[in-house]
Protein backbone atom coordinates (compact mmCIF):
# COMPACT_ATOMS: atom_id res chain seq x y z
CA UNK A 1 0.00 0.00 0.00
CA UNK A 2 1.30 3.70 -1.34
CA UNK A 3 1.59 5.89 1.71
CA UNK A 4 -0.12 8.95 1.27
CA UNK A 5 2.15 12.31 1.39
CA UNK A 6 0.99 15.36 3.46
CA UNK A 7 1.61 18.98 2.58
CA UNK A 8 3.66 21.50 4.36
CA UNK A 9 1.83 23.36 7.40
CA UNK A 10 1.82 26.77 7.14
CA UNK A 11 1.07 29.64 9.21
CA UNK A 12 -2.70 29.87 7.75
CA UNK A 13 -3.53 26.25 8.10
CA UNK A 14 -2.00 27.11 12.03
CA UNK A 15 -4.83 29.64 12.23
CA UNK A 16 -7.91 27.93 10.65
CA UNK A 17 -6.87 24.84 13.37
CA UNK A 18 -6.75 27.40 16.13
CA UNK A 19 -10.34 28.93 14.83
CA UNK A 20 -12.09 25.37 14.14
CA UNK A 21 -10.51 23.00 16.47
CA UNK A 22 -13.20 23.07 18.93
CA UNK A 23 -16.12 22.92 16.04
CA UNK A 24 -14.52 20.30 13.65
CA UNK A 25 -12.94 16.76 13.86
CA UNK A 26 -9.16 16.70 12.96
CA UNK A 27 -9.92 14.51 10.52
CA UNK A 28 -12.27 17.26 9.29
CA UNK A 29 -9.91 20.25 9.70
CA UNK A 30 -7.25 17.54 7.85
CA UNK A 31 -9.79 17.10 4.98
CA UNK A 32 -10.58 20.56 4.30
CA UNK A 33 -7.03 21.88 4.33
CA UNK A 34 -5.21 18.33 2.63
CA UNK A 35 -3.48 17.44 5.28
CA UNK A 36 -2.91 14.52 8.03
CA UNK A 37 -4.56 14.24 10.84
CA UNK A 38 -1.29 13.91 12.36
CA UNK A 39 -0.65 17.31 11.53
CA UNK A 40 -3.43 18.60 12.63
CA UNK A 41 -2.83 17.09 16.01
CA UNK A 42 0.76 18.06 16.24
CA UNK A 43 -0.37 21.80 15.52
CA UNK A 44 -2.62 21.75 18.53
CA UNK A 45 -0.48 19.71 20.93
CA UNK A 46 2.65 22.45 19.73
CA UNK A 47 0.19 25.35 20.44
CA UNK A 48 -0.56 24.25 24.00
CA UNK A 49 2.79 23.29 25.01
CA UNK A 50 3.55 27.47 24.00
CA UNK A 51 0.73 28.24 26.12
CA UNK A 52 -1.86 28.91 23.49
CA UNK A 53 -5.42 28.27 24.90
CA UNK A 54 -6.89 25.77 22.63
CA UNK A 55 -10.31 24.59 24.52
CA UNK A 56 -10.60 20.26 24.44
CA UNK A 57 -12.99 18.76 22.61
CA UNK A 58 -16.42 19.48 23.80
CA UNK A 59 -18.16 16.79 21.99
CA UNK A 60 -16.22 13.99 23.42
CA UNK A 61 -17.91 10.51 23.31
CA UNK A 62 -18.53 8.62 26.13
CA UNK A 63 -16.74 5.20 27.47
CA UNK A 64 -19.62 2.76 26.42
CA UNK A 65 -18.79 0.49 29.38
CA UNK A 66 -19.66 3.34 32.02
CA UNK A 67 -22.67 4.03 30.08
CA UNK A 68 -23.14 -0.39 30.27
CA UNK A 69 -22.49 0.37 34.53
CA UNK A 70 -25.01 3.31 35.04
CA UNK A 71 -28.09 1.45 33.26
CA UNK A 72 -27.37 -1.30 35.59
CA UNK A 73 -27.40 0.98 38.47
CA UNK A 74 -30.53 2.69 37.00
CA UNK A 75 -32.54 -0.14 37.04
CA UNK A 76 -31.78 -1.76 40.12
Amino acid sequence: MARRRSRLVTKEDVKFIYENYSKMTAVEIAEKLGISRYQVTKVVSELRKRGVDIPKKAGKRRNPIDEFVEELKKGQ
